[in-house]
């Protein structure tokens, strides 16, 4: 077993995966003219998602506008790429089937538009996928296999059945194929936009900005390109630092779609020659972008679309001021059950939760009047509980989760529930 013995993958297990999946085609390059034939081939497959003005991200500072992928059938951009590549496959390979493995997005849209071509698919995912996406890929009727540890162990599996079975392979990095058919999103914000100054664009293995990156480049040479990428997950940025496509360990973080191990050969490729400016953002400036999309916006995105979004909040690209900005919303699909930890964090990280722990004499009426107080400097409840003091005083300890209006209301109410009461613990970001 690739798990035995060993609870995280090393760096060696990724060079191997890398070698496997990505040595055969090291020397394409992709080509404006792969991506315009890749248009012409899925048009009528994909969304032509619409490109809609920020209501409120940008605000005094420059015009944004949202290209919404997340607005795609399978909710991401990889419907364009998975079209492009099965319209480029031969009917045999097409008997044959497809066996996977990779990020949930991709497994969506492999899953889906395998079925809408009568393809059949071999999804190969870890052992501790979400139970959500399991259902979903099975909704399409592929056949799923839960292998290995880990996505990397899980895509050696799915290469080893592939060979047993004689079904065609496909991870969803780096192909040809797949590349071309994402940059079909540069082609169109270039017919949907007249004066277009740059574009921000999530970055996990580079397969999307690259194909991107060469669409606009060719047609709009100045148009700067920003990559944006997880702190936790820098993998194109250590492959610029380093000259070259190296795998790094990720660490868990809410942009997880993002989390690949190595850039793709390809893609590293185009990106070291045309790539303007690449952007790290940590998780609690991606989970503030989240909120602000969710409740400003009315955009529901996934962490890994909000990361542009939230290096323009954290200030990190000062020079775009007064320029026409596209932000690129990669994808949307996030698990019902990480949105409402996600709000919280957000809301944290804005200031807008406060949690107070406050001791109270235990007589009647006390933690009405307590409740009294807080709500009438404005705050609302979100949770309430109490702990009776083992000692002889009788006294309360009382936790609120406190929702504010921001930081400096949160502060104001802090100052007015400490004059009356004795505050043991305060927390808020």
């Amino acid at each position: 077993m690739l798990c035995q013995g060993r609870s995280s993958p090393t760096k060696e297990k990724y060079a191997m995966e890398h070698n496997l999946i990505h040595g055969s085609i090291s020397n394409i390059k992709l080509k404006l003219e792969d991506i315009q034939d890749a248009h012409n081939k899925i048009k009528n497959q994909i969304i032509a998602t619409p490109l809609l003005d920020a209501k409120y991200i940008g605000k005094y500072f420059c015009k944004v506008m949202f290209k919404c992928e997340n607005l795609q059938t399978t909710g991401s951009f990889k419907a364009r790429g998975v079209c492009n590549l099965i319209a480029n496959m031969e009917t045999s390979e097409r008997s044959k089937g497809i066996t996977v493995s990779g990020g949930r997005n991709f497994l969506s849209a492999i899953s889906y538009y395998g079925l809408q071509n009568s393809i059949p698919i071999n999804v190969v995912i870890p052992k501790d996928a979400p139970l959500a996406d399991k259902q979903r890929y099975r909704e399409s009727s592929a056949i799923v296999k839960c292998l290995g540890c880990d996505a990397t162990e899980a895509s050696l599996h799915a290469l080893n059945f592939s060979r047993d079975v004689g079904s065609t392979f496909v991870r969803s990095t780096d192909k040809l194929e797949l590349l071309a058919g994402y940059g079909t999103v540069g082609l169109e914000i270039l017919t949907q936009v007249d004066k277009l100054d740059a574009v921000l664009c999530p970055v996990g293995s580079g397969g999307l900005v690259a194909s991107v990156l060469l669409a606009i480049k060719t047609l709009k040479p100045n148009c700067l390109i920003y990559g944006v990428e997880c702190s936790l997950s820098p993998t194109v940025t250590k492959a610029l630092q380093e000259k070259k496509p190296v795998p790094i360990q990720t660490k868990p973080n809410i942009a997880d779609s993002l989390s690949e191990m190595i850039t793709g050969t390809n893609s590293y490729n185009i990106i070291r020659g045309y790539l303007d400016k690449m952007i790290t953002v940590d998780d609690t400036w991606i989970s503030r972008a989240m909120v602000k999309l969710f409740e400003r916006e009315k955009m529901f995105v996934e962490g890994a679309a909000a990361c542009p979004v939230a290096a323009m909040l954290a200030g990190k690209v000062p020079e775009l001021r007064g320029k026409n900005v596209v932000v690129i919303l990669s994808g949307g699909n996030i698990n019902s059950n990480r949105v409402a930890p996600i709000i919280e964090r957000g809301l944290l990280a804005e200031g807008r939760l406060l949690n107070l722990t406050v001791t109270i004499y235990d007589s009647p009426g006390s933690i009405a009047k307590l409740i009294g107080r807080v709500t009438d400097a404005g705050a609302d409840i979100r949770s309430i509980s109490e702990t009776k003091s083992a000692q002889k005083d009788l006294s309360i300890k009382v936790t609120l989760l406190l929702e504010v209006n921001d930081s400096s209301h949160g502060e104001e109410i802090q100052q007015k529930i400490v004059k009356d009461y004795t505050v043991s613990e305060i927390n808020s970001i």
